[in-house]
């Protein structure tokens, strides 16, 4: 006779010898500092470690709900950073279920590609699929579900039900097909739209993210935060100070020594926070180490109060091994790692041009 119950089989003498014990004891050890490492979620995939990706899926997936554009140059690898992304949350639980929506010829390398990569199961959605599963919503089969853009985007009946069913994270590949004006929006737009108002998570992936004009660059901004992103006239004129944001980040590296830069960074730092980063980078006494971070957090508070660095991640090919101490300023994207004589604009003509 056996007992399931502990107390019955400690009354009972069934237990397991000490090196048994010893072993599912350092086993159990070992599973907690795994789940404890910095690392959780990078170690596994069958993936290259290159830099760029590593650091935009540290960023990202460290967040709780990451809403943010993937807009890594074609072959810089998008789709493996939205992977990883998606493995960390996975196994640190802050994410349960999966929608991605890709154009419908990347369904089979999506499937493929997470399933090699990722050992991530998926399955696959298409009209034929969601008739098999009868009455009951077909987006409610699967953890993790995959779906055709162009099968959901006209299907009204679908995207209710996709609506109706929970998701932590929405993934939209190829998103500057999403058609937005100021006039109206396309069904794909107010799909994902729809979508995304209801789901935490959302990555956008574009390898252009301004080809279609800034109007359409815009309309995906909107997409992750609509409170941010409201008023396209707005985002204009915001456009229009860059040059001058850029050339204070710039004036940093001169501190605390040269007036001029402090007035430089002093305009455009107008929050009580950014004031007190530039006060302890140009108090006298300050020692290096203290002005190195101020420096650094300076650089950053900068870069996400007025420009896309918070939401918008971006690597070039001819960047992607710039010096990870740089920071490209006169873009209006941050790129990861950051660069800086590597950048287009830079070798350009600073005051005019706008953009990479």
């Amino acid at each position: 006779m056996r007992f399931d119950q502990a107390r019955d089989r400690l009354l009972t003498g069934q237990v397991d010898r000490n090196d048994w014990f010893d072993l599912r004891f350092r086993t159990l050890h070992h599973y907690q500092r795994i789940e404890q490492h910095s690392a959780l979620g990078f170690s596994g995939p069958r993936i290259d470690l290159i830099p760029h990706q590593l650091y935009i899926a540290d960023e990202v997936a460290n967040r709780h709900a990451p809403r943010v554009l993937l807009a890594d140059e074609v072959g810089l690898g998008k789709t493996i950073e939205a992977g990883l992304i998606l493995h960390r949350l996975l196994l640190a639980g802050r994410a349960e279920r999966a929608l991605i929506l890709v154009p419908d010829s990347l369904t089979h390398q999506w499937l493929v590609e997470l399933l090699r990569r990722f050992a991530l199961q998926v399955t696959l959605l298409d009209e034929q699929q969601s008739q098999a599963n009868g009455s009951e919503n077909p987006f409610d089969s699967g953890q993790l579900i995959l779906a055709s853009q162009s099968w959901l985007f006209a299907n009204p009946a679908r995207q209710q039900q996709a609506h109706q069913s929970h998701f932590d994270m929405l993934i939209v590949d190829e998103a500057h097909h999403l058609d937005w004006s100021a006039e109206g929006s396309g069904p794909g737009y107010q799909c994902v739209e729809q979508l995304a108002g209801d789901i935490e998570g959302l990555l956008l992936l574009t390898a252009t993210p301004e080809q279609m004009g800034l109007e359409s660059h815009f309309a995906r901004l909107r997409l992750l935060d609509p409170e941010r992103y409201h008023d396209l006239a707005r985002f204009r004129e915001e456009e229009r100070h860059y040059i001058e944001v850029a050339a204070a980040i710039d004036a940093l590296d001169a501190l605390p020594g040269d007036a001029s830069a402090r007035a430089s960074v002093d305009a455009v730092a107008d929050d009580r926070d950014s004031q007190a980063l530039l006060a302890t980078l140009t108090h006298p006494e300050s020692d290096a180490a203290q002005q190195d971070a101020a420096r650094s957090q300076l650089r950053d508070a900068l870069l996400d109060r007025h420009g896309t660095g918070r939401v918008m991640f971006r690597n070039a090919a001819a960047t992607s091994v710039a010096s990870p101490n740089a920071v490209c300023i006169w873009c209006r994207w941050r790129c990861h790692p950051p660069i800086a004589e590597s950048c287009a604009v830079w070798s350009a003509t600073r005051t005019t041009s706008t953009s990479c």
